[in-house]
């Protein structure tokens, strides 16, 4: 007699109730599993966001403390960027120019032997790219059509911007999507800075802002 015959099969209330206990595993794992998946990736995102905005920010507010107030500007980029003096209200701005004493924009700080004053080198561009990168670079007066001990004009802060844009520059940080600025008296000025990163389906934004004086 073949054993075949005593095999039997699962019934459907069987089959139904495995498939019922199974689906309350599942529903289970996906309730605890779920946020700490998403917490993960929250977390991720804030420590990019914080990364990009601190790793920038020591680097402007060194360039911002050691100009001029009077002549940094902010400007639009893309084929025909614009420039102009900075509000005395926090405005959004893609790119700010800056007058920089430091050699080649990041040696040693020049002086002008006679007066101690800030030998100004040629200009400190940040600016931020269609990708979300905050960029640096460092724009000689040869390039600009100024000359070294002087700080720039509005025609020559845009020929900057052109310059530096077209050539490329140093990735100083990513997700960095907003510059805000602002000169609200002679020698203050206010700098904001925002970040955003996403990760999965977070997303986390970070805001920094300083107030600060500069050198001249």
């Amino acid at each position: 007699m073949s054993r075949n015959r005593f095999r039997r099969g699962f019934t459907l209330a069987e089959v139904l109730s495995v498939l019922f206990v199974l689906g309350l595993v599942l529903g289970f794992v996906a309730v605890i599993v779920g946020p700490l998946l998403r917490s993960q990736s929250q977390t991720q995102a804030k420590v990019d966001t914080v990364q990009a905005a601190a790793m920038a920010l020591y680097r402007i507010e060194r360039d911002l403390r050691n100009t001029t107030s009077g002549s940094i500007f902010v400007c639009t980029t893309g084929a025909t960027p614009s420039c102009s003096a900075p509000s005395t209200t926090l405005t959004a701005t893609s790119a700010i120019v800056m007058p920089t004493a430091y050699q080649n924009g990041t040696g040693q700080f020049q002086f002008k032997s006679a007066t101690g004053t800030p030998n100004w080198q040629g200009v400190a561009v940040y600016w931020t790219d269609a990708r979300g990168n905050l960029d640096f670079a460092f724009d000689p007066p040869t390039s600009y059509g100024g000359a070294v001990g002087n700080t720039p004009t509005a025609p020559q802060a845009k020929q900057a911007v052109i310059d530096v844009t077209a050539s490329g520059g140093m990735q100083l940080a990513r997700f960095v999507e907003l510059l805000s600025l602002a000169v609200p008296a002679s020698h203050q000025i206010s700098f904001q800075m925002q970040a955003q990163s996403t990760v999965g389906n977070a997303s986390n934004e970070t805001t920094y802002q300083t107030d600060l004086e500069t050198r001249n």
